[in-house]
């Protein structure tokens, strides 16, 4: 049982860093439009399945946690959310008295800050049931 857990715990570490792999060069290809509209459709579909495979590995990781550690981790998903949808609608109320600025905020940022505000609800929830 307990190795079955360290490789659930494992494979969702590798496929995120998989996912990693692809979505950073994924990015840089299509922003630099070194490809045609067919090929680029190919490039943007492929950190999708990469990280449809880290999803589905983290949920099976998930059920091998004991409660604490999955109340931990929910709680960060939540938190994390939260912020996320706070600043969707922050960046949604500044566009709309033209005050936002692309190059900060823009659609590829969101991926960044969605991951930064999960670590930040994670540390949080950590912080507060001393795991």
């Amino acid at each position: 049982m307990e190795q079955s857990k360290k490789n659930a715990n494992r494979d969702s570490v590798i496929f995120a860093l998989i996912h990693g792999v692809t979505y950073l060069p994924a990015t840089w290809l299509l922003k630099h439009d070194v490809f045609d509209k067919t090929f680029s459709v190919i490039i943007a579909t492929v950190p999708i399945i990469t990280f449809s495979i880290f999803v589905f590995k983290l949920i099976k990781a998930f059920s091998a946690m004991d409660e604490v550690k999955q109340r931990v981790q929910l709680e960060a998903v939540v938190i994390g959310f939260s912020l996320t949808a706070m600043l969707m609608m922050l960046l949604f109320l500044l566009s709309l008295s033209d005050i936002s600025n692309p190059a900060w905020f823009g659609y590829g940022h969101l991926v960044g800050y969605c991951w930064a505000f999960y670590f930040i609800g994670w540390f949080v929830s950590k912080r507060k049931y001393g795991v």
